[in-house]
């Protein structure tokens, strides 16, 4: 399949983080209700790199974390990865189960918590991305891994490799300010070919 090849000058990232900004407020608000505490993210960040350089920009190096994965579908397809560092990840699931441990083992009952929890956050942010781009856009079943960053993301740069030999990353952090163990990243990766698309329904392309 040919892939229209898009290079993206400085007010189409410019509109791709204000699309990411909504998107974010919309996801910590609904993980504020869920943990019963206020939210903060930093401004979100556009990259347009190499495939092979997407690992440098992922994740702390030999550092496992909890990642959950979700595709999502419609005219534009792409996908969502939430990664959450080890005490981050510890301290949600106390949080969302009201047991306190520190064996980085997560039973089935818990990682289907984390799932749910990752499903709500994109299903949030996807419905700023359907308004704004006025799409119809379905999220598949989220995935669980506890892993390197690099191994986890791999799995979907494998996808993308096929297509092109580059990425768009959008990524934002979120964090709690008065508890700094609880933060996370959530990464917005479009599928190649669905960039352009993007664009054009934001006005921003022919």
């Amino acid at each position: 399949m040919e892939i229209e090849e898009v290079v993206l000058d400085a007010h189409q990232k410019d509109a791709l983080c204000e699309l990411c900004n909504i998107g974010m407020g919309h996801a910590t608000t609904a993980l504020a209700q869920l943990v019963g505490k206020t939210i903060f993210f930093e401004v979100p960040r556009v990259w347009q790199v190499k495939i092979s350089e997407v690992p440098e920009l992922i994740g702390e190096k030999g550092e496992p974390v909890v990642g959950i994965y979700l595709r999502y579908r419609g005219p534009i397809t792409g996908n969502i990865l939430l990664l959450f560092p080890k005490q981050s990840a510890l301290l949600i699931r106390e949080i969302i189960t009201g047991q306190g441990s520190t064996e980085l083992v997560f039973d089935e009952y818990q990682i289907s918590l984390l799932k749910e929890l990752g499903n709500i956050l994109v299903g949030s942010y996807l419905s700023v991305m359907e308004n704004f781009l006025g799409m119809c856009l379905v999220q598949s079943v989220p995935w669980f891994a506890f892993d390197l960053a690099s191994a986890i993301v791999d799995q979907i740069l494998i996808q993308l490799g096929g297509y092109s030999d580059r990425a768009i990353v959008m990524e934002a952090e979120f964090f709690i300010r008065e508890n700094p163990r609880l933060k996370g990243n959530f990464y917005l990766i479009p599928d190649p070919g669905s960039l352009a698309l993007m664009l054009k329904a934001m006005g921003m392309r022919d």
